[in-house]
């Protein structure tokens, strides 16, 4: 049997040796091994320096590109997640305060409320339209003068 501690109680040169070079050790030998290496530093520095010159495995790809991928994909999902309910939030309470909701004196209503906000959802749905038809008509004038602009250079050529 190898002698795994030196007289002043540590690792000795067999002991590191057998650790190195995967040398068949009982259970009782590797547990006091493994002991005396959580608690003394001077032969885990020993040790680390032994295990230096050895050659360190490496991935066959590298692994920080992928995982920098999925972190940034995380992130974009959680900022547009967190940032599409304060919209929607928003637009909600923009479309309350544009029908009038906020401004309904509940305690002397008398069944007003309904017709406020049915007469404040149409005035909503008309003024909606009315946009989208602005936005709609100021795109195909957009849209002409691209149209025209790009149709007489090409007619230039």
């Amino acid at each position: 049997m190898k002698e795994l501690f030196d007289p002043n109680g540590h690792l000795t040169d067999d002991a590191f040796g057998a650790l190195l070079r995967d040398e068949p050790l009982d259970e009782m030998e590797r547990l006091e091994i493994s002991e005396h290496l959580s608690f003394c530093d001077r032969c885990v520095e020993r040790y680390a320096a032994l295990l230096d010159g050895s050659e360190l495995l490496s991935p066959p790809e590298p692994v920080a590109p992928p995982v920098f991928r999925r972190i940034r994909a995380r992130a974009r999902m959680l900022f547009v997640n967190k940032y599409a309910t304060a919209a929607a939030a928003a637009c909600f309470a923009i479309m309350f305060w544009n029908i009038g909701l906020f401004n309904v004196d509940v305690q002397n209503d008398h069944g007003k409320i309904l017709d406020a906000l049915a007469n404040g959802a149409a005035t909503f749905s008309e003024r909606t339209t009315q946009f989208t038809d602005n936005l709609s008509e100021t795109l195909d004038k957009i849209l002409q003068s691209l149209k025209i602009e790009r149709g007489s250079q090409h007619e230039k050529e």
